[in-house]
């Protein structure tokens, strides 16, 4: 039963629920001694696969390797197992005819089987498209910039570290980045998480712009502002999901990381989008004996379980790495892979192809809290038609370690959603201003733009609400 071989082997991914046609796993031993003990003498006599259960199924394995195969949704789809020099990765192959440009249409029943990518759906939709010449020089522009001011921007960090906070532990540090058109969002962040008692002394903002740096020191919070690789980042909020503002802000999300797992820090990374409700270093990944404690790297799930975020469909909103060998070479290597992240329009997409490679190169130790946990929610609770989770939150029968809300077209609804969730503590007059526009005390900002009590209002009758909103759109 795959629910049984899931409890002794943690595979690390997400787990669909257990369905008729997907409730077990089929194993496949190399030769008799490998099978299980029991089964041994009685192998050639079967009808039938036989059932097995708990450990005595892996009793004889001194290899196991592990393959996640979606069988369903009505594919004609054949696994072909070639006794041959051992690969650890799968080749996909489609009927799908070759185009011109080197990539390949949508699935045909009468073309031959070609080698495709594994982002490249049946429609003849490509996930992964190469990176194109002029995509790969602007990663080496970005890339060239970065390792030219590198050992300043250290010196300036360790500063910053030494004089203007306190790593949590001494060794985790909180890391998060705006620009001043998501810098309401932050301030959010920083008026809810006083307004709850919480030590924010560990949280480090990489500003992108001076006026978000400005801000987030009146708020209390430590900023660097990277002018070496930060200058040509737009100060104004992305008009949508995957624009260029966006694209721009994803790059900025991979430098800032690497750039504290370079120093020797454990990190937490988290969107400006985030609130908490208890403590996510002291109350869960850095609390003893925390389940947590015996992995590299921790993920919210995303929710969105496609093709382009396979197989962990890891979100990079919000995740948590211990600082060793593993996980600096997985960061390492996603900045240099950041020419996926300027194709794709996605650090998400671009993280989770490079995860997937370190996990079997060097046995990086991942887990994805699955979207059906209560501790990490976000988007995708907000956005269920039935909105169950939602419904216990207002009951107080799940309790959040934060939520996340994701899954939002721009910053304007994430605000609208976050008041209507009663979640949202910046007064009007310091939304979208700079700081020498805010109010008479331009060092201490937080009496002026922090409400005492949620600012609840109303504006979507089919979203999760704090309040009935029935009269709303």
């Amino acid at each position: 039963p795959k629910n049984n071989f899931t409890s002794l082997i943690d595979i690390g991914v997400p787990l669909d629920p257990i369905k008729k046609d997907s409730s077990h796993v089929l194993m496949l031993y190399s030769r008799k001694k490998s099978m299980p003990t029991a089964l041994q003498d009685s192998s050639g006599k079967q009808s039938s696969i036989p059932e097995v259960f708990g450990k005595e199924a892996i009793q004889n394995c001194d290899f196991l390797n592990v393959l996640n195969l979606d069988h369903g949704r009505g594919k004609n789809q054949c696994l072909a197992l070639v006794p041959q020099y051992e690969s650890y990765h799968l080749q996909h192959f489609m009927r799908s005819p070759e185009l011109p440009n080197g990539l390949h249409g949508k699935l045909t029943s009468s073309q031959n089987l070609h080698l495709v990518s594994r982002g490249l759906t049946d429609k003849g939709r490509e996930e992964f498209p190469p990176p194109k010449l002029s995509t790969i020089n602007q990663s080496f522009d970005m890339l060239r910039n970065y390792f030219n001011s590198l050992s300043q921007v250290l010196d300036e960090l360790k500063a910053i570290i030494k004089n203007d906070m306190t790593p949590f532990n001494d060794r985790v540090i909180t890391v998060m980045v705006c620009n001043h058109g998501q810098s309401e969002l932050l301030i959010n962040f920083a008026c809810d998480s006083r307004r709850k008692g919480f030590d924010v002394s560990s949280v480090l903002v990489f500003a992108t712009d001076q006026e978000t740096a400005n801000l987030a020191k009146a708020m209390g919070l430590a900023a660097y502002y990277d002018e070496h690789n930060f200058g040509s980042v737009p100060s104004e909020a992305a008009r949508r999901y995957g624009d260029a503002r966006f694209s721009a802000m994803m790059v900025a999300k991979v430098l800032c990381v690497q750039l504290i797992s370079h120093l020797g820090y454990d990190l937490l990374f988290q969107d400006v989008d985030i609130v908490w409700f208890q403590h996510p270093l002291k109350d869960y990944f850095a609390k003893p004996d925390h389940w947590s404690q015996k992995y590299d790297a921790i993920f919210q799930d995303d929710g969105a379980h496609s093709v382009r975020y396979a197989p962990y469909s890891a979100n990079s909103g919000f995740y948590f790495v211990r600082s060793n060998r593993r996980t600096r070479s997985f960061l390492n290597t996603l900045l240099g892979q950041s020419a996926i992240v300027f194709e794709t329009d996605s650090h998400q997409q671009a993280m989770v192809a490079v995860l997937s490679e370190h996990v079997s190169l060097y046995g990086l130790k991942v887990k994805v809290v699955h979207r059906d946990e209560t501790d990490l929610p976000g988007g995708y609770q907000w956005n269920r038609k039935n909105g169950e989770y939602m419904k216990q939150f207002y009951r107080g029968e799940v309790h959040p370690v934060i939520f996340h809300m994701s899954w939002t077209y721009n910053k304007e609804n994430k605000l609208k959603y976050f008041q209507q969730m009663g979640s949202w503590f910046v007064n009007d007059e310091c939304i979208g201003k700079k700081k020498e526009d805010i109010g008479d005390n331009a060092t201490d900002l937080v009496a002026t733009c922090c409400a005492a009590e949620p600012l609840f209002k109303c504006h979507y009758k089919d979203k999760p609400s704090m309040k009935p909103c029935r009269d709303s759109p």
